[in-house]
């Protein structure tokens, strides 16, 4: 008697810094998981990031934050696998993230969720292994209102965008326009962003006086 297959999960993993989680990301994630007909959708919050980050909070303060967000829903769910890299002093690597990922789930297509800012990170080599890690996992690119174009990009980047473009899957016209530079911005300002993160986490940053200066702790753990 033939032994069943068993099913293959669909997971995407989200990533970032999460400096503060908000609407965005939620819509982002939502949306990901009705396009991509997601079983998990699994937020990833950087420890350290290999590029710099301004303003970035001690990683306990983000991922609590994330654990209001991942709330939201039931498919969603947190891993804490870059985090605990930083705790010991090492940097976030997605190409290290992804060998991970695929050490520790059997019978998974993975799909590596970002945003248009950081695919033109990737076209332009910002990325450490930043056309090896396109080949090991299905990157989804989430663009801004209008289509992604490759006008935008220097010129001598615009032969290998054309060749990465073919390796990754976007979907359009999300309209999401918050950004956490934004919601800082606001906050430094003492201007209300109840319209840009959910309810706790707004009540999570006041409590904690997160943002309120341009003193941020240099912690990240």
């Amino acid at each position: 008697m033939k032994k069943k297959k068993a099913k293959i999960k669909r997971i995407g993993i989200l990533g970032g810094t999460f400096n503060p989680p908000h609407l965005g990301h939620l819509k982002i994630a939502e949306k990901a998981i009705e396009v991509l007909k997601l079983d998990e959708l699994i937020f990833m919050p950087t420890g350290i990031p290999t590029l710099p980050k301004k303003d970035l909070i001690p990683s306990k303060n983000r991922l609590e934050m994330l654990k209001f967000l991942a709330k939201f829903n039931p498919k969603f769910s947190i891993s804490e696998y870059e985090i605990k890299k930083a705790k010991r002093g090492k940097k976030s690597y997605t190409l290290e993230t992804i060998k991970y990922l695929k050490r520790k789930f059997k019978n998974v297509k993975f799909f590596w969720i970002i945003g248009e800012d950081s695919f033109c990170e990737i076209i332009m080599g910002k990325w450490k292994h930043n056309s090896k890690i396109l080949d090991l996992m299905k990157f989804v690119v989430f663009l801004r209102k209008k289509p992604f174009s490759i006008k935008n990009i220097p010129k001598k980047y615009k032969e290998k965008a054309k060749k990465l473009l073919k390796k990754v899957i976007y979907i359009e016209n999300t309209n999401i326009p918050i950004s956490a530079t934004e919601i800082r911005e606001k906050i430094k300002k003492g201007k209300s962003v109840k319209k840009l993160v959910p309810k706790e986490i707004e009540n999570y940053i006041k409590t904690h006086h997160l943002y309120s200066n341009n003193k941020v702790k240099k912690s990240i753990c």
